[in-house]
């Protein structure tokens, strides 16, 4: 048994909550132990909009909590490494918990969320334009190797000082209620609604052209993109932005998506 299963094992007992940092001589180390899983009645409303709207790529993905969660990490860990995806090293596994090396450490490099990263690049459009196009690539280089995330949110896509990109947190696994072509569709819908608010409302139609032109090496993927928005283009009618910075991130959401499917009409020859 090495080190790491020996520290990861005598932990577990003790921990109290369901992640926690540790420093194991230079290297620091993220402990995620099982914990009870999500009530699925959480999940219900989104399903049901997901039936209404004919949207598959929206269908909740539960997570099982538990040792499923756990187990469910390493699988999705070990898929895309072995796709050459940069993700978190494994230092040890149980049934009851998962020793993860920061990937801080993993980089020999500060990380940041690539959440963080884009909001502090407010004063400077064109670094973060890049940062954006970046982790644009980073993704559709994932969908080409024919994987995909499991939460493609900017929170879990860390960024190093050379804007190379780690993806984090997989105890879910779309592919269980998705097809691959809709773990694809949920990629870049989560990808968009937690990055669009970042950029100015004058700002979006560049974003959105950025995310088009990688769009256009997965066709169908953009098509139901695109419809999605379409669906989504009511709440454009209501002057969400008087419900404060949640309605301001809705309204940037949906206009993002509008300008994506607004830049078909200048570049028809996407089919």
């Amino acid at each position: 048994m090495s080190d790491f299963q020996i520290f990861l094992e005598s932990t577990l007992a003790s921990q109290q909550d369901s992640i926690q940092s540790y420093e194991l001589g230079l290297r620091k180390v993220w402990l995620k132990k099982a914990s009870e899983r999500h009530g699925l009645w959480l999940y219900t409303p989104l399903k049901w909009l997901a039936k209404i709207f004919n949207l598959g790529a929206i269908t909740p993905v539960p997570n099982q909590g538990g040792a499923k969660a756990i187990q469910c990490e390493f699988k999705r860990i070990q898929q895309l490494k072995a796709l050459g995806i940069s993700t978190p090293n494994v230092l040890a596994v149980s049934k009851r918990g998962i020793l993860l090396e920061d990937v801080g450490s993993q980089r020999q490099s500060p990380v940041s969320q690539l959440d963080q990263k884009l909001g502090s690049l407010k004063d400077h459009p064109e670094a973060r334009y890049a940062l954006f196009d970046q982790a644009i690539q980073a993704i559709s280089y994932i969908h080409q190797q024919q994987g995909y995330l499991s939460e493609a949110f900017a929170r879990n896509i860390l960024v190093d000082q050379q804007n190379q990109f780690t993806f984090i947190d997989f105890e879910t696994d779309p592919k269980d209620v998705l097809s691959l072509h809709d773990c694809f569709v949920r990629d870049w819908l989560l990808f968009i609604f937690s990055t669009a608010y970042h950029f100015e409302f004058e700002q979006l139609e560049q974003a959105s052209q950025q995310l088009y032109q990688a769009l256009r090496a997965e066709p169908q993927v953009y098509k139901d993109i695109c419809k999605v928005g379409k669906r989504l283009n009511w709440v454009l009618r209501f002057n969400v932005s008087k419900v404060g910075n949640d309605g301001k991130r809705i309204q940037k959401c949906v206009l993002f998506l509008r300008y994506l499917r607004d830049q078909a009409e200048t570049a028809p020859q996407i089919s």
